[in-house]
């Protein structure tokens, strides 16, 4: 019943170095903004002790003052190394799975979005293909409904997905032909409205 539903359903992979623009317009959107608010902070933390440090006369705690600006000094280095270490580390991740397929399923109501497993065993692979059978893909995907919860940004090379801050899906545009992205477009911009957002030209 689901298919005759299926508005489009595509296959693809992700090519390593789009997971990872895809991911740095992620960390830009969701990480960068809180870290350059908790930076600006310790900056201001820094200036007004260096202030007192100055202006504060004899009685100032040179020794206390002088670490909690070293402090906020250590603490402004790791906030901006910390997303960038790790990118580092999720990319190294990737790596072993660059190859992975995908799928993307599109119905009215939600887009279904996941792995197509390999199939483990091999013998029974073998014991199909002397019956002619085609074995049954394994599929691990997840349901996204369409709620406010739900985000998609299109980007020029690809579709991010999220439902949440902490999670994202990426589609590429490759595999579509411009009928489908058209199709996909009209889609989300009317399922979810706002949070349909396009950074095609940013």
């Amino acid at each position: 019943m689901e298919d005759n539903n299926l508005l489009i359903e595509k296959q693809y992979t992700i090519p390593f170095e789009l997971f990872r623009t895809a991911f740095i317009a992620f960390q830009k959107k969701f990480v960068y903004p809180r870290t350059y608010v908790v930076m600006g902070v310790l900056a201001a933390v820094i200036g007004l002790y260096s202030y007192f440090l100055v202006y504060g006369g004899e009685n100032v705690n040179r020794g206390l003052y002088c670490m909690i600006i070293m402090f906020c000094a250590v603490m402004i280095v790791l906030q901006w190394i910390n997303p960038r270490r790790i990118r580092m580390k999720l990319m190294e991740g990737i790596r072993e799975i660059e190859n992975d397929q995908y799928r993307l399923r599109v119905f009215p109501e939600y887009l279904e979005i996941g792995t197509i497993l390999p199939p483990d065993d091999v013998t029974g692979s073998e014991s199909d293909a002397l019956f002619d059978d085609v074995p049954e893909e394994d599929f691990s995907g997840t349901r996204i409904h369409y709620n406010k919860g739900m985000n998609v940004i299109e980007y020029p090379e690809f579709f991010m997905v999220y439902q949440q801050k902490t999670m994202f899906y990426v589609v590429p545009k490759t595999p579509f032909s411009e009928e489908e992205l058209e199709i996909l477009r009209v889609h989300f911009s009317k399922r979810l409205e706002k949070t349909f957002r396009s950074q095609m030209y940013k």
